[in-house]
């Protein structure tokens, strides 16, 4: 979880500054959490405490109203609707890291994904970016080869992930969809050597920068065994107390 969130800080300030190159600052001034930290931390709450995870969604909004949120969810948070949005974009993918580290089992992970997407994202493919992502990080952080966790996410759910960085990076560009940014964000992993590799090739190929190296540095982490010190201790440095306290409870519990 701690890997997505670095991720999302680090790409913070290039989402709607993009670069093409894997050569810039990992922490600028100017970096600070989004919505993809907080609410990825607030389904960490909601496991933790066995809540209702869209009253928890709606709570952490109202104690961040300014993190960046998408139009659809802004709204859907600030209004009675108890019911999802049919959405298909990337807010299901970049939320979802601590599902896999909080079950036991692969169908556990594909299940609870699910349930916690459809809180707002229960189109089909926000569904399966949310699921896709959680597989990812279950299989990583059990062992599996990069090998092993592109076979299954190209099997299960039908992304192309054969293209390199350096074939995306050109014609790429700003895409919110799960369909346009998951399987890019899970290729900035397959091709990287370790987890400062993988922000920097999500970072790199332009567009929603800060949720492609969210997702990406969700399944790093799990893969590489962790975000190194150096990293962590200044993304944990840039979130707040509160946000703090909950990470800390959850590898507390989860590892």
């Amino acid at each position: 979880m701690l890997g997505a969130i670095t991720g999302d800080i680090i790409g913070s300030v290039y989402e709607r500054h993009n670069i093409k190159t894997k050569k810039f600052t990992l922490f600028s001034s100017k970096c600070n959490f989004t919505d993809d930290s907080v609410l990825t931390v607030a389904l960490a709450d909601a496991i933790l405490n066995d809540q209702d995870y869209g009253e928890v969604m709606k709570v952490y909004h109202s104690r961040y109203p300014s993190a960046g949120y998408g139009a659809s969810f802004n709204r859907w948070a600030m209004s009675k609707q108890p019911g999802p949005y049919n959405s298909w974009g990337n807010g299901s993918a970049m939320r979802t890291s601590p599902v896999g580290y909080s079950f036991d089992t692969l169908e556990e992970v594909l299940e609870k994904s699910k349930v916690f997407a459809s809180f707002t994202h229960n189109h089909p493919e926000g569904v399966k970016g949310a699921q896709a992502t959680s597989a990812s990080i279950f299989l990583a952080r059990n062992g599996a080869t990069k090998s092993e966790i592109k076979t299954y996410v190209t099997n299960e759910f039908g992304y192309n992930l054969s293209r390199t960085i350096d074939e995306i990076r050109p014609g790429y560009y700003f895409d919110v969809s799960c369909q346009g940014s998951v399987p890019q964000a899970i290729a900035a992993f397959l091709e990287s050597v370790n987890y400062e590799d993988a922000i920097r090739n999500a970072i790199s190929i332009g567009g929603d920068s800060d949720t492609l190296a969210c997702i990406a540095g969700g399944i790093a982490e799990a893969f590489y065994g962790g975000v190194p010190t150096s990293i962590s201790d200044k993304a944990m440095d840039l979130i707040d107390e509160k946000l703090r306290s909950t990470v800390t409870k959850f590898y507390r519990k989860y590892g």
